[in-house]
Parts: structure tokens; sequence; C-alpha cells
């Protein structure tokens, strides 16, 4: 109780997601946000509203200039742009190479309002454009919202609404399956609280820390309760198979049997978190120190809290429950040979799926396409783009760019970048100063002239926005096309960058939520690879600690590359996007693997001690060691699988990646690793 109040009263549970969620401030690539912003006047933290009708009617013009006014009235929004305020008119806009750029949809049957917005309030400006564009919504009038501030809020209120909804259902399925298979209301009760205090404390760490609920950290909840769980159901049925009366030295004998292979699990588990610690990306490194914390948080609270709870069951009644043989462990036992040949038929088929694995998803991938959202999102994607990217440019020669020649050359720069395939939209000085020279009197101004002119507040100080002020910089903002993209956003970047060089310009930096995307997918793939290439050398060398044999140590190393095998090859053969949010699903498969395959290794080194063929030693070993394996995997099945019927996709593969690596995981521990151990073919030293 007082864990619960403490972590209520001073532990901020609200996940945080921001604009900002990608990177660390003293990241490579904030720093590239931050130099952009030093240079630049930025106006791509924006809303954007498409507004779907007929256009050209004068009903849907006073639409339009009502909606800009309800808008500007909005405290936290800085300015509205639409065909009602910009340009003078609608013919005005399709005329303009600014406005109609930004303004007007490429198949005109829509046009935009740009809404700019103050980053410190864009939670709560979110929240009151959405009402305004409910109001405001009717049959001949379709508004849909885009833009990053209002995909980063709908992130966020699905984390939040998840964190509390299916956290809270999964909680309660793990008690009701604990109870179904114990019977016992004393483990039942210790379990839970065990479980609810271990998540308790690490969020209570983690806060003191300085580190918040993030987009990773928000399912850490369930993860450090899995983790938990694990060592408590191996100590219950070491307890239950070492006592024969009660007495508190069973359970101590019980602790002394199941400690050493907890800590080895503990100690693998923990290194694969802490290797997160120095990965730039802001929500694989919270990650990395949450999960860190609550790993070891896990084994000290089941080794410290539950241990007091077993001690008053009674072991007698104890004996009597539990999961029974029935027809499940029979069936496994009967078909092992089928199962043996699945699994690693499987893993075979799978394994050219590790290299279709979409690793890059696009920001759409977060929502269901049978969603309003989805589907506005990707109107505005197919209709001038819908993931802003910055280019900032300089002449090769170092020339300033206030010049007729240099402005001639940043419009083919300008043309060039528009004909590329996954360009949507661009806004850029040579169409900031072709939208000036429409104005009377512009043929005789210099450039200079007009863009000081264009510099005033009474513009907006627009040029701000494209130009530097000594005139050597300039920046082109890009709406990129997510839909249907192919290629990785890096690839797309590269290519962008030879088109600026081809045409007489150095790419001096580039940046936009679009590049922090890419580098993201970027960091989850190198974390995969590293994370599970150290991971393979660590628990070899815990593999021979534990099993002290050279043949059961390869053993457990090939039955642990087919549970990643598994898992990667299947999302890549059933084309499942494997986005920053349900990554870590397969670090919890592996880490149920390794805790099975580690307690069953030191079940077998006990046993060997008696004369027997390794065969006969193993099938033993399996006869002990199925029930604490299979509860485990039936209480992590039945738990995740709720996260199955989320709305929020991220958490959908989140749970599903979890239910299906457990079965692997546990299956493979039970059936394929004694399997390898047996084989001949092994060195025995």
């Amino acid at each position: 109780m007082l864990s619960l109040f403490v972590i209520i009263r001073f532990v901020n549970l609200v996940p945080q997601v921001d604009n900002d969620f990608f990177f660390s401030s003293d990241d490579p690539q904030f720093q590239s946000e931050q130099r952009i912003s030093d240079l630049f006047k930025r106006n791509d933290t924006q809303i954007i509203i498409s507004a779907s009708g007929t256009i050209n009617s004068e009903e849907y013009a006073e639409n339009i200039k009502n909606l800009t006014e309800e808008l500007k009235a909005i405290v936290g929004i800085t300015y509205v742009k639409s065909i009602s305020n910009g340009p003078a008119d609608l013919e005005d806009a399709l005329k303009s190479p600014l406005w109609k750029r930004l303004l007007i949809a490429d198949d005109q049957g829509s046009t935009n309002l740009v809404v700019l917005l103050d980053e410190s309030r864009s939670q709560t400006v979110v929240k009151e454009v959405e009402k305004i564009v409910e109001q405001a919504t009717s049959d001949d009038f379709k508004l849909r919202i885009s833009g990053l501030p209002y995909v980063v809020e709908l992130i966020s209120r699905y984390l939040i609404r998840d964190l509390r909804t299916f956290s809270l259902i999964a909680f309660i399925l793990f008690g009701i399956v604990i109870y179904l298979i114990f019977h016992s209301k004393i483990i039942l009760a210790g379990t839970m609280l065990s479980c609810l205090n271990a998540c308790l404390w690490t969020f209570m760490i983690s806060g003191l820390m300085g580190v918040p609920i993030g987009l990773l950290t928000a399912n850490l909840a369930t993860i450090i309760f899995v983790l938990t769980l694990s060592h408590m159901v191996f100590l219950t049925y070491n307890w239950k198979n070492t006592c024969s009366m009660n007495s508190n030295d069973c359970v101590d004998q019980a602790v002394k049997i199941t400690l050493e292979a907890s800590f080895w699990s503990m100690l693998t588990t923990l290194l694969g978190f802490l290797s997160l610690w120095f990965v730039p990306a802001k929500p694989l490194r919270e990650l990395g120190i949450s999960g860190a914390v609550g790993t070891v948080v896990a084994i000290l609270v089941a080794y410290g809290v539950y241990p007091a709870f077993l001690k008053m069951a009674d072991i007698e009644k104890m004996k009597k429950r539990g999961i029974s043989k029935g027809r499940l462990y029979p069936f496994l036992e009967t078909n092992k040979n089928y199962i043996c040949f699945m699994i690693i038929f499987f893993c075979l088929i799978a394994i050219p799926g590790m290299w279709k694995i979409n690793t890059d998803p696009s920001m759409l991938s977060f929502f269901s396409k049978d969603s309003k959202i989805y589907k506005g999102l990707e109107y505005i994607d197919k209709n001038g783009g819908s993931s802003p990217l910055v280019i900032v440019v300089e002449s090769e020669r170092g020339n300033v760019l206030n010049s007729g020649a240099a402005y001639a050359n940043m419009w083919k720069l300008q043309e060039a970048l528009e004909r590329h395939r996954a360009v949507g939209s661009v806004v850029s000085l040579p169409v900031l100063m072709a939208e000036a020279k429409q104005e009377p009197l512009a043929f005789f101004l210099a450039f200079d002239w007009m863009l000081k002119i264009l510099e005033k507040p009474k513009y907006g100080e627009i040029a701000k926005s494209f130009v530097t002020e000594n005139r050597k910089n300039g920046l082109f903002l890009l709406r990129m096309n997510e839909l249907n993209r192919v290629q990785k956003r890096l690839d797309i970047i590269d290519e962008l960058k030879e088109i600026v060089e081809t045409q007489g310009f150095i790419p001096k930096i580039i940046g936009g939520v679009y590049k922090l995307q890419g580098h993201m997918s970027r960091l989850v793939v190198k974390s995969l690879v590293s994370g599970l290439t150290k991971l393979v050398l660590l628990f070899f060398i815990i593999a021979w600690f534990v099993s002290r044999s050279i043949k059961v140590t390869i053993a457990m190393i090939l039955s642990l590359l087919l549970i990643p095998i598994g898992i990667l090859g299947a999302i890549g053969l059933y084309r499942v996007p494997l986005d920053v949010v349900s990554s870590p699903a397969s670090n919890v498969a592996i880490a149920m693997g390794i805790d099975s395959m580690i307690h069953i290794v030191k079940a077998y080194r006990r046993r060997k001690k008696n004369k027997g063929s390794s065969d006969h030693i193993w099938q033993d070993v399996r006869d002990e060691m199925w029930r604490p394996v299979l509860t485990s995997m039936i209480i992590v099945i039945t738990g995740f699988s709720i996260f199955l019927f989320s709305t929020f996709p991220p958490t959908q593969r989140f749970g599903g990646a979890i239910v299906f690596g457990t079965l692997l995981a546990s299956l493979t521990a039970l059936y394929i690793m004694p399997l390898i151990a047996n084989k001949k073919f092994l060195p025995s030293k």
C-alpha cells in the first residue's frame, strides 16, 4: 500500500511522448535540428487540415473563412494560412507559385489550412483543434487532420489508454490463471503482490533517475511482471518437488536450488538491457535504463518477498494441486518428434524472412487501416505529403543566394526535387521569391530588397524561414509521401542529396521528422543485430558456467538462435511492420527461453550425479521441469494475448510477437535443446 501511495503521489505515470521523442538533446541528429533552428525561423511544427468539398463554391469559401477565424482564436496557435487568409481568394491561390503548393491538393478536390503551433502548448492546442474540426465537419465539408503534433498526441493517447486498460486486464488474467493452476490463495496473493511491487518499485526508481514513461517504457509494467513471475514459478515448483512436509527449511532449500539459475538468467537479461544505454535513440535508451532497473528489482522481489508467502502455504495441499498432466503433456511427449521437426522446419523457412523485415515502416502503420485517422492521413499524404524533411543548401562556390543567377539555379533544384517520386510538395526560397515577384512594382526591386521586405513582421518574417541573414544558406521544406513507400527513408534522403549536388549546391544540413524517423529505424535494426550478437556471445559464457559441458553449451546456443530466427523471420514473411514500439517483444521472448533453458540445465546437472544414459536423464529432467516451463508459458500467453484486442497496431504487434515468441521459446527449451544435446556428433567435453 505504501508503494502504491508513493507512486500515485510522486511518480508521473502518464506516457511522455512529445515532438522530440526520437533522440535526446546530446545526440548528433538532434543537434542537427538545433543548428537548423539557430539559422532559420522554423515553421515545420504544423498541423495540416485538409478540407474536401466543392472548393470553388461560395459556401465552401465561407466555411473555410469561419474555420480559419475559429482556429486563429485558439491560444497557442501562431498563425493560420488558408485560401481565406493568405491569397486573395481561390483563383489567386491557383495562380500563385507559393499558395498552390502550400494550400491546394494535387487533385484540386480539397484545400489545406496550415496551422503553426507554439510547441510548448501543442498538447492543449491539438485537443482544441480536434473539437473545432469535429463541429465544422459535415457531409459536404469533410475535414482531415495531419501533422507531427497531431500524430504525437494520438500516439500518446493510445499509449495511455493501453497502459490503463490492457495492463490492468492482463494483470487480472495473470491472477486468474495463477489461481486456476495452483488453487492457493496464499500463492496467488504472494505472486500478485510481489509482481505489483516489482512494477511499482521499478517505476519509482526510474522516476528518481529521471527516466519518464515514454514510447517504449509504457509497456514496461507487463515486461517486469513477466520477469518477476518467471522466477517465482520455478521457485514454487522446486519447493513442491523437493519438500515432503511443511517446514521453513523447505523454502530455504528451494531458494538455494533455484537462485543460481535465476541469477544467471537475470544477468543475461540485465546485460541485454544495459547494452541499450549507449544507443542514441531516446526511447531505446529509456527502455534500457528502466529495463535494467526492473530486471534487478524483479529478482530481489522474487527472492526477498515471495518466500515469506511460500512459508505460509500448505505443502501437502500444494502437492495435490498445480497443473496436472491431463492430456497436454502426454500429447506433447507422444508428438515430440513432430514438434521438433515443425520448429526446425519453420525456422528454416523463416530465415529468408529476416531479410524482408520492414524495419522502416511509415507513420501510417501506427494506426489501423480501417480507422478514420488512417484514412485522413492517407488522403493528406496522397495530396502533398505528410512527413516534413528540411534540406539546408549553400552554393558550391559559396556565392550568396540573393542574385538572379542563384535564383535561377535554385528554381531548377526546386523542380528537380518536385520530380522525385517520394516528394509530395516543396516550399523554398525560389518559390517565395516567385510569389513576391507577382506583386505590383516588384519588377523594379532587387532580390535583396524583396527579402528585406519579407523579413518584416508585417509579412510574418517569412523570409527568415528560408534564407539566412548572410544570404548564403537557403532552406527547402519538403513534405514527403509515406504511403506505399518501399525504400528506406535514409536511402531516399541519399537520392535527394545527389539531386542537390547535381544542381550545383551543397546539402549542408538535413533535418526534419522524416530524417529522424529514418535514423530511429536504423538504430532499431542496429540494436537488434548488435544486441543479439552480444547476447549469443554472452550466453555462450554463461551457458558454459551453468552446464560445464561443451555439448550442452552448444545445444543451448543453437536452441537460443532458433527463437529470434523464428520471431523475426515470421515478422518478415508476413510483412508485419517492425516499429520501435513492438521491437522489444523478441527480447522478452528470448529472456523467457533463456530462463527455461538455464533452469532445465541446472536440473540436468543435479540428476547427472546418478548414473544412466544421457537420454534417460534428459527425459527425467523434462518430466520434472515441464510443469514450471509450461506454467510460465500459459500465464504469459494468456496475459499478453489481451494486447491483440487493442485498436493500436503497435500494441497488437507487441502482444502478438510475445505470444508467439513465448510459445516457441518454451517448446524449444523443452524439446529442441535436449534433442541437440543428445546428438553423438557434438563433443561431450
